[in-house]
């Protein structure tokens, strides 16, 4: 598998796939043992963190540049792709929305948020498929808020609509 090696500079604007979207703030070289280590030091906006991912593993973590600003609108608008059909076996579908998660990209998280509040409309949600839900919105709000120069709020307001929809299907 050839992987695309992407470099970061100070400033720009990334997505880390488990938690969320930021700006790299700097890059370090910190001491790891007894070899010298860049990392890059990237603050987190919903989080109000700081996290620091090794420059090393950066491709194989899936970091990566925020999505386009015409990606977002058309997440926005509701243009996320077919939903996938969701497994009725617990363990499964629990399996599969951490792979959409992980994977990085925004359609598919945003399809997790999505078949997670229709399955909430049936039934409510266990609290493991709560807290998925939660890392789910969580890093598509900071992607889209990122993206478009919006608040988490209006991003949700912007959302709610598109939400609104799929639910009464």
């Amino acid at each position: 598998m050839n992987e695309v090696i992407q470099t970061f500079s100070v400033g720009d604007q990334v997505l880390h796939p488990l938690h969320g979207a930021g700006t790299i703030t700097s890059i370090p070289i910190r001491q790891n043992g007894d070899r010298r280590q860049a990392y890059y030091a990237m603050h987190l906006v919903l989080d109000d963190a700081d996290l620091l991912i090794p420059v090393a593993c950066a491709a194989y973590i899936g970091l990566r540049h925020i999505c386009s600003k015409q990606t977002a609108r058309e997440i926005l608008a509701g243009n996320i792709g077919p939903l996938p059909k969701q497994s009725a076996n617990w363990s499964c579908r629990q399996r599969e929305n951490m792979a959409r998660i992980r994977s990085g990209n925004i359609r598919q998280v945003a399809q997790v948020v999505v078949c997670l509040h229709l399955r909430g409309k049936k039934r409510a949600l266990a609290g493991s498929e709560k807290r998925v839900l939660e890392c789910a919105e969580k890093i598509l709000y900071s992607e889209l808020m990122l993206a478009v120069s919006a608040t988490r709020e209006e991003i949700e307001k912007k959302l709610e609509p598109q939400w609104s929809k799929l639910r009464k299907r």
